[in-house]
């Protein structure tokens, strides 16, 4: 059986900076918000601890964006994931 986790992130603007806000449960987890392009982009980078993604592992991811929140997500590892925004 693989790891089961999941990840909500509510991202919205505050005094002209994007914010993240994050609930996790298991060993998926934002590393860190960063702001490369200023503070109205957030950047998180997404990590899952245990030696990366294996067959079995269940993520369920779910991203809010408030007015004017704007995000890059890139993950760590060699697998590429979609993340659909609905």
């Amino acid at each position: 059986m693989g790891w089961q986790a999941k990840l909500s992130i509510d991202y919205s603007v505050e005094d002209g900076h994007c914010v993240a806000r994050h609930v996790h449960h298991g060993p998926l987890r934002i590393l860190k918000s960063l702001y490369p392009e200023g503070h109205k982009v957030c950047h998180n980078i997404l990590v899952h601890p245990p030696s990366g993604l294996v067959g079995g592992d269940s993520l369920d991811i779910k991203l809010h964006l408030n007015d004017h929140a704007m995000r890059f997500l890139p993950h760590l590892g060699p697998r590429v994931f979609t993340i659909p925004m609905v």
